[in-house]
């Protein structure tokens, strides 16, 4: 990767002020490195969703210019630093009656080039500072964290004749109001398809005899779904909660290992298939694959319409004497095959 411009502002909310990092050569060598740093982390993050620029984005239409005019980088620099400055000055003032501040934050902007021909990459990171108290005096400073280096970033590609696109972590309404993009895919979209991607994965589970591990594992990723509708979601640590946790079942199922399986999927969904690895839960186009049918016997059918919070306490197996079979505790149920103890006693 060659990097062809580097810039941080230091962003002061109180002051309304905000301030270019100017170093001397060692800290300047210091700041080369953390940005090449920060790209690595930004290219390396599985945790991001795609997104457009919207017509006459400020993001977009001040990095062209600055491609046609390399001088216009400064200006760039600066236009964007107010922009977050003042987004920054607002929610400062929604919250001021709940006595809070917002963290301080630096924008760091690096505008590097890979090796393919005529491309671009613009990478923004949006940094939260954190407070801390130097050891010589005490005295409260702010400065930037080393090892989470990004918290809001975008990794934008621009190559010609084509249109710019770009992958977003930490997709936070701010950041996307200052980027000034909208998604590739709809919530309801992605979460259809991680839905529908890792479904296929656990019918192959039950395909290969273990039937129990597929209800119990299909079950958890159905309620896990439904309770945290409209909430953000990140692919990677939804796996780690419905199945890397899992204990198998059956001892001859390998959890650990198919949730290694599934952690893959969103690098290999392609095309009307895809979904990001970082989404708000939207059940819409869910709904009516929610269900799970258990055969029971050649004439009964047992129906699970939805995800059932505490399913290992609600059916449970049941064998005794050579016989198998379920029990399923549900007061409505018991209406309809109860037995009155005065006709047991009288047979």
């Amino acid at each position: 990767m060659k990097y062809m411009n580097t810039s941080c502002y230091h962003l002061f909310i109180e002051k309304g002020e905000y301030k270019k990092f100017v170093g001397d050569d060692n800290s300047s060598a210091n700041f080369q490195e953390f940005t090449k740093l920060a790209v690595n982390h930004t290219q390396s993050n599985n945790n991001t969703q795609e997104f457009i620029f919207n017509e006459g984005s400020l993001v977009e239409q001040e990095f062209l210019k600055y491609l046609d005019h390399p001088p216009h980088w400064q200006v760039m620099c600066e236009e964007f630093s107010a922009t977050l400055l003042d987004s920054q000055q607002a929610s400062q003032k929604r919250i001021e009656h709940l006595d809070k501040k917002v963290t301080p934050g630096s924008l760091l902007l690096i505008h590097c080039k890979p090796p393919e021909a005529n491309v671009d990459i613009l990478v923004l990171v949006k940094m939260e500072q954190e407070e801390f108290a130097n050891v010589v005096d005490f005295e409260h400073q702010y400065g930037l964290p080393t090892e989470k280096k990004a918290l809001n970033t975008a990794l934008i590609r621009f190559e010609a004749g084509k249109p710019a696109s770009m992958l977003v972590s930490r997709a936070n309404a701010f950041w996307i109001k200052f980027l000034d993009v909208y998604p590739v895919r709809a919530d309801n979209v992605n979460t259809a398809n991680a839905f529908s991607a890792i479904d296929g994965a656990l019918k192959k589970v039950k395909r290969d005899g273990f039937k129990s591990d597929y209800t119990a594992l299909r079950n958890h990723l159905i309620t896990y779904l439904r309770n945290n509708q409209g909430k953000t979601v990140v692919y990677g640590e939804l796996i780690d909660t419905v199945f890397g946790q899992h204990k198998a079942l059956d001892k001859r199922f390998l959890a650990r290992n198919f949730a290694d399986d599934l952690r893959q999927l969103p690098a290999k969904k392609k095309g009307k298939n895809a979904f990001d690895p970082h989404f708000q839960i939207d059940m819409t186009d869910v709904k009516a694959k929610r269900k799970t049918v258990i055969s029971l016997t050649d004439k009964i059918d047992l129906n699970l319409k939805d995800g059932i919070d505490n399913l290992d306490e609600t059916i449970l197996p049941f064998e005794q004497h050579g016989r198998k079979g379920v029990i399923i505790y549900s007061d409505e149920g018991y209406e309809h095959f109860k037995v009155d103890q005065d006709i047991e006693d009288k047979e």
